[in-house]
């Protein structure tokens, strides 16, 4: 077995899964860094249920709220007005990069080191922040998200997605200083005809206008919008929010019994789909809604409903984003009107 003794194998272990933790931070410290680098300006900063995030007030906060469930980390920021210098494609190469030096590092430090255990640590280190950002900058789709190297392989591809992609930081930094969706000129979530919905950027676009309509109480424009991308094929993180987002509007802001059915048809096909159940355990208030409306209507629980509805709510003011908070608000106190009419 050579050097590989018990104790060494036992010591590269805990350094490998030491380095699982420590390469999450490092990589979005790496979009913290290079976003800055890029003139970006910071946003929020989470790493699991702990959200460090710039206030209306421009304040930094930190705060423990509902996660995202199937994002260990992340980091926002907001960009340019121009996007076409490409400057977000070092703020997505940062976390990716940053992993790799660490990685090259802790790995010659393996060849330099005298003392056995440290070295055999610092290796298991080097192994995981390498796997780990090889595994973002190789362009694929992890858990049903697109990684670093996948959104910059797909924002490069057209005009539309490279506005998606600068619209979705965009507007969330808007919507953190307390900037609504329907706030927006409808022409900011519009896509030149023929463009790929397929393609998550430009979907995202889609989306943004669905929202804003629902915001604006056109809810049938908003339902129309989202049957744009429901035969698209994107990322499954993705058509999963588009499904869930069909779902509300047939469950809640249509009456007729058919799209009750409709709904009722949709969650039959995802019974099986394990990222979109996954998707509705998570406890964040933007997916609960959903699930209050799936309990409250298809289920026929209008107690369980409400239990989740008031959960919903109360995760809803640790979230740190005031236009956030807003369509969510909006969506719960129709859910809770519909539910009364039943």
């Amino acid at each position: 077995m050579g050097f590989w003794t018990f104790g060494t194998i036992t010591v590269y272990v805990i350094g490998f899964i030491a380095g699982i933790f420590l390469s999450i931070v490092l990589h979005e410290l790496g979009h913290l860094a290079c976003g800055r680098l890029s003139g970006y300006r910071f946003v929020s900063f989470r790493l699991m249920n702990w959200h460090w995030a710039r206030d209306k007030d421009g304040k930094i906060k930190l705060k423990k709220d509902a996660g995202l469930g199937i994002i260990s980390g992340q980091c926002l920021m907001e960009p340019l007005e121009d996007e076409r210098d490409f400057r977000f494609v070092l703020y997505n190469l940062g976390g990716g990069l940053t992993n790799l030096l660490t990685g090259a590092f802790s790995i010659a430090s393996f060849f330099i080191i005298y003392d056995e255990f440290v070295r055999f640590f610092l290796f298991g280190i080097g192994v995981s922040a390498l796997l780990l950002g090889g595994m973002n900058l190789v362009p694929r789709t992890v858990g049903g998200i697109p990684n670093d190297g996948k959104s910059i392989k797909e924002a490069l591809k057209s005009s539309d997605a490279r506005h998606g992609f600068y619209l979705m930081l965009k507007v969330n930094a808007d919507m953190s200083k307390g900037k609504f969706v329907s706030d927006y000129d409808e022409q900011a979530f519009s896509v030149n005809a023929g463009a790929d919905l397929s393609n998550f950027f430009v979907g995202y676009i889609i989306m943004l206008r669905s929202q804003q309509l629902e915001e604006q109480g056109a809810y049938e424009q908003s339902y129309q919008e989202l049957l744009r991308l429901d035969a698209a094929s994107l990322p499954p993180y993705y058509s999963g929010v588009v499904e869930l987002g069909l779902m509300f509007h047939e469950l809640v802001y249509f009456e007729e019994e058919s799209f009750i059915q409709i709904a009722r048809k949709r969650m039959e096909e995802k019974a099986k789909d394990k990222l979109f159940q996954k998707i509705l355990g998570i406890k964040h208030p933007a997916f609960l809604v959903f699930v209050a409306a799936k309990n409250g209507i298809i289920d026929g629980d209008e107690e369980k409903a409400r239990e989740i509805i008031a959960l919903a709510r109360k995760l809803a003011s640790s979230l740190q984003n005031p236009g956030q908070e807003h369509s969510i608000a909006l969506m719960l106190d129709r859910l809770e009107s519909r539910i009364c009419q039943k």
